[in-house]
């Protein structure tokens, strides 16, 4: 992880952007209308559903990796990843010409292995929850050495996932809400730093499943815990604990968290593909639940973005 303990600033957010737009997409705002309950005219969706790879971790990956020292990274990247930022990282090795070690989970999808492993990247399979994968791609680096990249828990890559948020304010300078899903917490962290920092009037909403209620139990409690008991049909979001760097950007800079119940997610990201042709994966679909089913006091008029954190079949029709 990044040893970088200096204070992160706006122009930190900014230098990131330039440095990793060469090597993303500028994904689209997308209008929801006419198909968000209440005011769909005013919400627009942040599609990192179509950045390379399939979603936003990219921003974090990039940017993590341009700044490590030239020696470290050609010895090689390793992570662990619920799948997004094991296909980032794969990605990032592929085009920067580095080795990359991806650990997964055993609840990994055989699409997010197939992602993986397209981009070159030496697969393994290992645990049944991130913290375990994370503790083999930690003693793999021991082992052979390389960089070890914290997927959401590492100064670089949360300003990178930030750049986001000065996306969405350039491009949409009027907006005033940004609902962002919470998986570690490392988008949602970078995300509500930057659009504070860019425009301090935002509001930021967090947004978790509520089989796994992470950060909305640990703004509760006023401390970080670790959950013992996970039941959610989103695994992307399943991270048990978070980190002090998540959980202190997080306190300092998000308005409020809520929980969207288990049994409406999957019919987010259904109305997602069949009203707006977005194909999302739960995780995102857990964002714009949060939106159609009002899990937070909003204007019909208020102009509220939603980060589609990353693609997936989940919506779409099977066979």
């Amino acid at each position: 992880m990044s040893t970088d303990l200096s204070p992160i600033v706006l122009e930190d957010y900014i230098a990131a952007h330039a440095r990793v737009k060469p090597f993303i997409r500028k994904t689209p705002l997308v209008p929801a209308h006419p198909w968000v309950p209440g005011g769909a005219s005013q919400v627009r969706f942040k599609a990192e559903c179509q950045q390379v790879t399939g979603s936003f971790k990219a921003r974090g990956a990039f940017n993590r990796v341009l700044n490590l020292p030239e020696a470290v990274r050609h010895q090689g990247l390793a992570t662990a990843s619920g799948g997004n930022f094991g296909a980032a990282v794969a990605y990032v090795g592929k085009t920067l010409g580095l080795p990359a070690n991806v650990f997964v989970m055993n609840t990994s999808t055989p699409i997010t292995r197939q992602r993986i492993e397209s981009h070159g990247a030496r697969l393994t399979v290992h645990g049944d929850f991130w913290d375990q994968s994370w503790d083999a791609a930690g003693a793999n680096v021991a082992e052979h050495g390389g960089a070890l990249l914290h997927p959401y828990a590492d100064r670089d890559v949360v300003i990178g996932q930030g750049t986001t948020a000065l996306e969405i304010i350039d491009e949409w300078p009027e907006v005033e809400t940004l609902v962002v899903a919470i998986g570690g917490g490392g988008l949602l962290a970078g995300i509500a730093q930057a659009a504070k920092l860019r425009k301090p009037s935002i509001r930021v909403i967090g947004v978790e499943a509520a089989g796994c209620p992470t950060l909305f139990t640990c703004r509760a409690e006023g401390r970080i815990v670790k959950l013992e008991n996970v039941k959610t049909i989103v695994p992307i979001l399943a991270a048990r604990s978070t980190e002090p760097l998540n959980f202190e950007l997080i306190e300092r800079f998000v308005d409020e968290i809520v929980l969207v119940d288990e049994s409406v997610i999957e019919d987010a990201a259904r109305d997602a593909w069949r009203h707006a042709g977005l194909a999302i994966e739960l995780g995102a679909a857990t964002a714009v639940a949060a939106v159609t089913q009002r899990c937070f006091a909003r204007r019909d008029d208020e102009k509220i973005a939603v980060v589609l954190c990353g693609s997936g079949s989940d919506g779409m029709p099977q066979g």
